[in-house]
């Protein structure tokens, strides 16, 4: 596994050079990075004059749907053979925006059993030893910050164009929060001035993003505010729950509960916060932070995962109820942690 430079930028631009099938992947329930940064990277790779085809697990949000081309983007949710086939039969393989091959859950065992060339481009710490090459950088603000730095890398800034610097763009602003966290680097607003200057209209992605919702989903919003938000000022923290049934009652699809873990920090003085959504044979978790407490440690050490400092996720295989009540011995361990 080697970090990707400027030094060996002609042995990246080799590799792409002399495969005929490239595969793009993103991990299971992409958010706006996974996606922005995959369809980013794909229009850059159409420019310069490569094919490639995308894969994900699963389905992509709603409110990213409005994204140029992706409506090529093979779901293996709904495409198991076309998804399996292009990951088996790839010469090159991109990971964008995950850094271990659990996090492409059905599409594992396709990735594992490829012997593809693999090259990550992730802002994730820790990337595990299963890819060829690495660009990873867990200062950058996104995933799709780093797909822009992996243009200038390959002397590829002319093959940002117009549909490149949108999907870019939409992954940088929505894994900072539309600029309100992860985002203290010039460099990431360097980016963002570049990607406008290509043409992206600010108000317009905004407007599709974050002013889009459907009706279900923001009284689904209203409903996890109002009835499953607890909050426990003592340790300065709150958390989030939502049962399958409870998702069902409010047609749930994907993407609807994206930034609803971050509610809470919204509070005064609230630092920690929590968000449980119930599958069929596990309880999905989310953890977010404020400031220096290790919301990825308490990911890593009690709920099988990972993540930054402060945004992490992972699983929890007991009930729901079992999972809330551990969450509140949690916080009592680290009581001083969350109070200093």
């Amino acid at each position: 596994m080697q970090q990707i430079t400027r030094d060996n930028a002609n042995i990246i631009k080799n590799l792409i050079s002399t495969k005929e099938r490239i595969v793009i992947t993103s991990h299971h329930n992409p958010d706006g990075d996974a996606i922005g940064s995959m369809l980013g990277l794909y229009h850059i790779l159409t420019s310069m004059g490569y094919d490639s085809s995308m894969v994900i697990p699963n389905d992509i949000p709603d409110f990213l749907s409005w994204l140029p081309d992706s409506s090529k983007i093979i779901r293996h949710s709904k495409n198991k053979q076309a998804a399996a086939e292009a990951i088996c039969n790839a010469d090159l393989i991109f990971s964008l925006d995950y850094n271990s091959p659990s996090r492409l859950e059905a599409v594992k065992e396709n990735f594992d059993q490829s012997k593809a060339v693999k090259i990550l481009i992730d802002h994730h710490p820790y990337p595990e030893e299963a890819f060829t090459w690495i660009l990873s950088e867990t200062k950058a603000s996104s995933t799709a910050e780093l797909v822009y730095e992996f243009a200038l890398i390959l002397n590829a800034e002319m093959h940002i164009g117009h549909n490149a610097a949108m999907c870019i763009f939409t992954g940088i602003m929505t894994d900072t929060g539309s600029f309100s966290y992860a985002c203290s680097n010039p460099r990431t607003f360097e980016i963002a001035a570049k990607l406008i200057a290509k043409g992206v209209k600010v108000e317009d992605i905004q407007q599709q993003v974050y002013n889009n919702f459907s009706e279900s989903r923001m009284r689904l919003l209203g409903y996890s505010l109002e009835s499953k938000m607890k909050v426990f000022p003592e340790y300065r923290s709150a958390y989030i729950s939502l049962t399958y049934e409870e998702l069902k009652r409010y047609k749930y699809q994907i993407g609807d509960t994206e930034g609803l873990v971050n509610y809470p920090l919204s509070i005064k003085n609230i630092i920690f916060s929590a968000l449980f959504i119930e599958n069929k044979n596990f309880v999905k978790v989310s953890l977010r932070s404020v400031g220096a407490f290790p919301a990825n440690k308490v990911c890593e050490e009690h709920f099988n995962g990972g993540g930054h400092i402060n945004a992490a996720g992972g699983k929890s295989f007991a009930t729901m109820q079992e999972t809330e009540a551990k969450f509140v011995e949690i916080l009592k361990q680290y009581q001083k942690e969350l109070n200093q």
